[in-house]
């Protein structure tokens, strides 16, 4: 029985299940009788060379007809060991040379959030990136910093750039976004790498008293399917439009090598004007001031 081979980096994750499951859905309707394998040996991510391996075994399967990496960029030896058993192999989340991709253009998006919220007014605003670095996956979170820095730069407040790194966790964001919040000079909007990073900003503002988006916007990126409820502002993409993108590929019913997806506005409740952009840091200044003032009467 012919079938497809999938590595995901994350189990039990609202995106790639939506993600897998769209690619299960269009195998079936252009082949009923294939069936997908879903690599996601244990909790968190598997790691390239892992992926790598696992695929050069599999591709040797008769019975295996490509496979689909999402969120890992295979290098050096590995194309090649990929790409010799003359299956198709497609990469899911950034660019691979040597292998056909499907992704979405994370530096534009990154920048037209960040845009979004100078057109508002905001001048303080940080981006919350997860890792900026990581050895397994795409440069997807380091070109969201590099279309957040640019946004920022070319409005002339690149200055007031400030990237905070987390674990890709909702606890962990959580506790970078208290941290943040809790400083007298805090933004007035939030970026967030992803919807699950923007519901921890979301908890986090809410925890220290902050009103959204009257004290705080944030926007994320994704259009998590808890998005609309929580009304967040975000950029919309439908992962399961993404794998049936890639399977498309797979079977050979698309040919672009590199096809790149939209990823659009979705504005809600959580982004709006600033109250005061710099009322944080006036009032800083304003106690400091009178401090130092000597008492009159």
């Amino acid at each position: 029985m012919p079938r497809v081979e999938i590595a995901v980096p994350f189990q039990d994750n609202w995106y790639f299940d939506a993600m897998t499951e769209g690619i299960a859905a269009r195998l079936q309707e252009v082949d009923p009788t294939c069936t997908v394998s879903i690599l996601a040996e244990r909790p968190g991510a598997p790691g390239r060379a892992v992926v790598a391996d696992r695929f050069d075994e599999v591709l040797a399967d008769e019975d295996c007809v490509g496979a689909i990496a999402i969120g890992f960029e295979f290098k050096g030896p590995q194309v090649p060991r990929l790409t010799a058993h003359g299956k198709p192999v497609v990469v899911i989340g950034g660019w691979c040379d040597g292998l056909p991709s499907v992704t979405v253009d994370d530096e534009r998006v990154a920048r037209e959030a960040t845009q979004h919220l100078l057109d508002l007014g905001h001048t303080t605003i940080t981006h919350l990136a997860g890792y900026a670095l990581s050895p397994d996956d795409f440069t997807m979170r380091t070109d969201r910093v590099r279309g957040y820095s640019e946004a920022m730069r070319e409005a002339g407040l690149d200055e007031h750039s400030h990237v905070v790194p987390c674990e890709f966790t909702h606890e962990a964001a959580y506790r970078a976004a208290k941290e943040l919040l809790s400083d007298p000079v805090r933004p007035t909007a939030v970026f967030a790498v992803a919807d699950e990073l923007a519901f921890a900003v979301l908890e986090a503002a809410g925890d220290l008293g902050l009103e959204v988006p009257r004290d705080l916007s944030v926007v994320g990126v994704d259009d998590h399917r808890d998005a609309a409820s929580r009304g967040l502002t975000t950029f919309r993409q439908d992962p399961a439009v993404v794998g049936g993108a890639a399977v498309d590929r797979l079977l050979g019913r698309t040919e672009a090598d590199h096809q790149v997806l939209r990823c659009d506005l979705v504005e809600r409740e959580t982004t709006a004007a600033p109250r005061t952009p710099e009322a944080p840091r006036r009032s800083v200044l304003d106690r400091l001031l009178r401090r130092r003032s000597p008492a009159v009467g």
